[in-house]
């Protein structure tokens, strides 16, 4: 078609404009999610290209089966013989200059529209597009500072791109973004060595590695696999073997078995894609216009941007998922001079957006460091088998997700459901579903090679129940049946937190019988002399209404009683009630002891034996006097004394 041209206020397309351009030459060039330009050849002397200023727009067929686009013209050089070039952006490049101010969308499945909504609404200046969306990814987005529209859209971090991810297409004042934006049921084969050859790809398949060869070191040890490598499973279809050490070192903590690092290599290589050539293929329909090949790839002719295709390596028989990632249109041919396909895998990974993606893979690199069973999941889930279906409702709503390692549910094995009521898994192809998180407040956890395991909270106890027998924690006592299991990893038992245990001993709270013990429960490791023996042969403080006792190892210990005694013998418990109140002292020997006693305006403080003296030395202080005793019936005032002295 000829291009038309509109003057640079124009906001409709259904015209002729100004009129039809005859130019020497017009392509369209657009990329995934990137550039989407114009360039034009035109002479000086052409109908209308007087006409064509800054900022005209400029309206073609961009693509096979595209409908017509605006672009505004940017750059217009200098003429050359008579020839001069004319560059155009689409439309939505006017997005780059309407800002949005800060907002913040809580995630949903709605918040990507929510977003798009968002950016328009939050404009200060008009904004004549349009947003549409059919991205469901449950995510957030905040904008912390005034940006353009179109840098929101992507290229930044936390741009919706960033967020949501998807594909977009831009149809003049109308942006989408959709999930996926071509087709995803791939429609064409492109047979790369049959009718299509590129030196960049030869390149890509001589550097195809086939294959590791797995260790694990600390400088002193080193484990390494009896097989020495871990091929990948095409490695036979290449002419030679390209093996390469691989050090795996960082990946755990201590030593690995054999089959622990045989595990995680397995799981690397599914992970990594080794073995598969990367897809970069420019197709030139100018340079095979002429040859005999061109037959072969005019099928390619009809693709658009972000169909799926089929690369198929005939020589290595090698099939691979790819997508056209650049298409160059040449808008007077109606053909594309040029397309660009580009690698991407048939797994879990590029079904979900570049966000989940990131939690997928540091989700995968914690798992990977507890063991070989997590390790065998790893490769399963990053293997190239995995498919992602949204299962709709009559109204055409999305109901459920599955995550299968078919695309036919009569082929399914292992399953991966996800839908209002929870997430289960099954590895029947979905018939029983051993492990599940259900919304009713279950975990089940199990397996063919595993009892299973459901946890639930019933309102009134935690329930742990197995396929032998039943565990209950119950909320009200704060008990569980299971005598004596929680023990050793310092857990509440019948009203006990041991905090440790050995062969010699354990520290231990108990808040059993209306009181709480601090104990440690061993042979006697020592004493403390006390004038009360509590009876038990271990240290303790028991705090009670009653008592507060100090317990030594040899049973010794102190009561301090709410009754106001030390051992049996009397405190003082006030200033207004001091009579016959005695403080008792004993010795380091046990053999004797000391005690001051308050009484008839008298403080006595006396020396005595265990064996009670009748008349023991004692000193005592009254309003007038200090009087001596000996012990042996002799008295002294302090008066006789000074009247001696």
């Amino acid at each position: 078609m000829k291009p038309i041209l509109f003057d640079e206020n124009a906001t409709t397309f259904t015209t002729n404009g100004l009129g039809r351009l005859d130019c020497v030459s017009c392509i369209v060039t657009e990329e995934r999610n990137g550039q989407y330009i114009l360039e034009m050849s035109i002479a000086e002397s052409a109908l209308h290209a007087d006409e064509i200023a800054m900022n005209s727009i400029i309206c073609v067929i961009p693509s096979d089966g595209a409908t017509l686009q605006a672009f505004r013209v940017y750059k217009i050089t200098k003429p050359i013989n008579g020839i001069f070039g004319v560059y155009a952006e689409h439309i939505s490049y006017q997005l780059s200059l309407i800002p949005t101010m800060p907002f913040t969308i809580a995630a949903s499945n709605h918040a990507c529209q929510d977003t798009l909504n968002a950016l328009k609404s939050n404009a200060v200046v008009n904004c004549p597009f349009t947003f549409s969306t059919d991205v469901t990814t449950i995510a957030g987005y905040s904008q912390e500072l005034p940006a353009s529209i179109r840098s929101r859209l992507g290229g930044v971090t936390g741009s919706v791109l960033d967020q949501f991810g998807g594909e977009y297409q831009f149809d003049n004042y109308t942006v989408y973004l959709k999930d996926h934006r071509g087709t995803t049921t791939p429609q064409y084969t492109l047979l790369y060595g049959k009718n299509i050859t590129d030196l960049s790809q030869e390149e890509n398949i001589a550097n195809t590695i086939t294959g590791i060869v797995p260790y694990w070191t600390d400088g002193t040890n080193t484990v390494t696999l009896p097989e020495k490598v871990i091929e990948t499973s095409n490695a036979t279809s290449f002419p030679f073997k390209r093996i390469v050490p691989y050090d795996f070192s960082s990946s755990f903590e201590n030593q690995p078995s054999e089959a622990q690092l045989r595990a995680k290599a397995q799981a690397y290589v599914n992970q990594s894609g080794v073995g598969t050539p990367v897809v970069s293929i420019k197709v030139s329909f100018v340079q095979l216009s002429d040859t005999e090949e061109y037959k072969n790839i005019m099928p390619l002719q009809h693709v658009k941007l972000c169909d799926v295709i089929n690369v198929r390596f005939a020589k290595y028989d090698i099939d691979v998922t790819a997508k056209i990632v650049k298409t160059v249109y040449d808008v007077l041919a109606e053909r594309y001079n040029e397309i660009e396909v580009g690698s991407i895998r048939s797994s879990l990974a590029t079904t979900i957006t570049n966000a989940q993606n990131q939690t997928m893979q540091k989700f995968a690199q914690f798992t990977n460091e507890i063991g070989q069973v997590v390790d065998g999941a790893t490769a399963w889930l990053t293997s190239s088998n995995g498919y992602v279906m949204a299962v709709k409702n009559a109204a055409g709503e999305w109901s459920e997700l599955i995550f299968a390692d078919h695309d036919d549910p009569a082929d399914w094995v292992h399953v991966l459901r996800i839908n209002e009521n929870g997430i289960g898994f099954s590895s029947d192809g979905g018939t029983t579903y051993t492990q599940a998180w259900t919304l009713d407040g279950k975990l089940v956890i199990g397996g063919t090679d595993v009892p299973s395991l459901t946890v639930y909270d019933n309102s009134s106890n935690i329930i742990f129940q197995t396929s032998q027998s039943g565990t209950i924690w119950n909320s009200t006592n704060s008990s569980m049946d299971a005598t004596g299991i929680l023990r050793a990893v310092g857990a509440i038992l019948q009203g006990t937190l041991y905090c440790g245990s050995s062969d010699t001993g354990q520290s231990a709270v108990d808040i059993s019988g209306g009181a709480v013990k601090f104990f440690y429960e061993t042979t006697q490791i020592g004493q403390i002399k006390a004038i009360y023996d509590s009876g038990y042969d271990r240290n303790e403080l028991e705090v009670s209404s009653d008592d507060i006792w100090l317990t030594a190892g040899n049973g010794n210990g102190i009561d301090i009683t709410n009754g106001g005694t030390i051992g049996g013998v009397s405190l003082v418990s006030g200033v207004t009630a001091v009579a016959n109140e005695q403080l008792y002292l004993l010795q380091k020997d046990g053999t004797n002891y000391f005690y001051i006693e308050m009484y008839n305006g008298e403080m006595n403080i006396v020396a005595n034996t265990q064996s009670a003296m009748a008349n023991p030395p004692k000193i005592k202080l009254t309003t007038s006097d200090i009087t001596f005793y000996d012990g042996h019936g002799h008295s002294f005032t302090a008066q006789q004394v000074y009247n001696i002295l």
